[in-house]
C-alpha cells in the first residue's frame, strides 16, 4: 500500500514541477480516458471459485443430514452448472476496455527533443456510472439485485449491490507535429492505476443456513475484487480541427512495471488510449 502511495504522488509532484518550470500551459484536454482490463487469469478463477463454494454448500446440506443420495444429485446439479459456466466464458474477451471521465493539460518545455510535458487523468466510480445512466433514460436497480428464494417450509433474500472505484494518472513527453488542421503526436511516460470492486451482499436466510452459507461467499473471494499497475507506455495522437480547438484520439501501448492484484488475477491490459477535446492557448 506505501509503495503504490509513493508511485502515484511521484507522478503527481514530477507533473507539477515540471509545469512550475515550463510556464503556462499550452493545452486543456477533457474527454474520456480508456484503460484495458486483462481479464486471462480471473476467467480461469471463476470454475475454482464456484466448486470451492459448492462444496461449502454441499457441507452444510449434509451437516443437515440430507441423505447421500441426493447429495450426489445436487453435487451433480452443481458440477454440470459449473461446467456450463466454464464453457460461456471462452467466449468472453480477455482484454475488456475501462472507460473514465477526464482530461488533462500540457506544460510547453523549451527542449529541443519534446515540445511539452502532458499531464492527464480520469475516474470511474459507482455514482458517475448512475448519473450517464440516469441522462440516457436507462434504470440501474437499487440494489442491482433483490431476490426471494423459497425453501419450502422457509424463505431466503439475497440483496446484491456493487461499488465501483477506478481512477487513473498519467505522465507524459510529448513530441508533436502541427499542419494547421491536422496536428501528429508521438508520446512516452508511466502510468499509475489503481481500482477496486465491492461486492455488497445482504442475506436473511434461516438459521441453520447461515454458516453454509458464510461459508460459500467467503469461498468466492469477494473482497479481492482489486488491481493497481505502474506502468511505462508509448503512444501516438491525432487531433484535428483549428489550432486552437481540435479533436483528439491517441492509442497507447502499456507496459506494467509493478502490478498489484488479488485473488482473483484481475491486471491491467497492454493498450490504452484517449479520445476528447482539446483547447490550445
Amino acid at each position: 500500500m506505501i509503495v503504490r502511495r509513493i508511485a502515484a504522488v511521484a507522478v503527481v509532484a514530477l507533473g507539477l514541477a515540471l509545469g512550475a518550470i515550463g510556464g503556462r500551459a499550452t493545452g486543456l484536454h477533457l474527454g474520456c480516458e480508456i484503460g484495458s482490463l486483462d481479464v486471462t487469469g480471473t476467467l480461469l478463477r471463476v470454475p475454482v471459485a464456484l466448486s470451492a463454494a459448492s462444496d461449502a454448500l454441499l457441507a452444510m446440506l449434509a451437516d443437515q443430514g440430507l441423505p447421500p443420495g441426493e447429495l450426489t444429485e445436487i453435487g451433480a446439479d452443481f458440477d454440470l452448472a459449473i461446467a456450463d459456466v466454464a464453457a460461456q466464458l471462452s467466449a468472453i474477451p480477455t482484454l475488456l476496455p475501462i472507460p473514465l471521465l477526464g482530461g488533462g493539460v500540457e506544460i510547453p518545455l523549451p527542449w529541443v527533443v519534446i515540445d511539452g510535458i502532458r499531464l492527464s487523468g480520469g475516474m470511474l466510480d459507482t455514482a458517475i456510472v448512475r448519473g450517464v445512466a440516469d441522462l440516457a433514460g436507462v434504470l440501474i436497480p437499487d440494489p442491482l439485485l433483490d431476490e426471494e428464494i423459497d425453501l419450502g417450509s422457509e424463505t431466503a433474500r439475497f440483496t446484491i449491490d456493487l461499488d465501483l472505484s477506478t481512477w487513473a494518472v498519467s505522465l507524459e513527453a510529448v513530441k508533436r507535429v502541427d499542419l494547421f488542421l491536422v496536428a501528429i503526436g508521438l508520446s512516452a511516460g508511466v502510468d499509475y492505476a489503481s481500482s477496486a470492486v465491492v461486492i455488497d451482499i445482504g442475506r436473511e436466510v434461516p438459521a441453520e443456513w447461515a454458516g453454509g452459507v458464510d461459508a460459500a461467499l467467503a469461498a468466492l473471494h469477494l473482497g479481492d475484487l482489486r488491481w493497481s499497475t505502474f506502468a511505462a507506455h508509448v503512444g501516438v495522437r491525432l487531433e484535428l480541427g483549428l489550432p486552437f480547438l481540435r479533436l483528439y484520439a491517441d492509442v497507447r501501448l502499456v507496459q506494467p512495471l509493478a502490478e498489484w492484484v488479488g485473488w482473483w488475477d484481475l491486471r491491467s491490459g497492454g493498450l490504452a488510449g484517449s479520445v476528447g477535446v482539446v483547447i490550445r492557448f
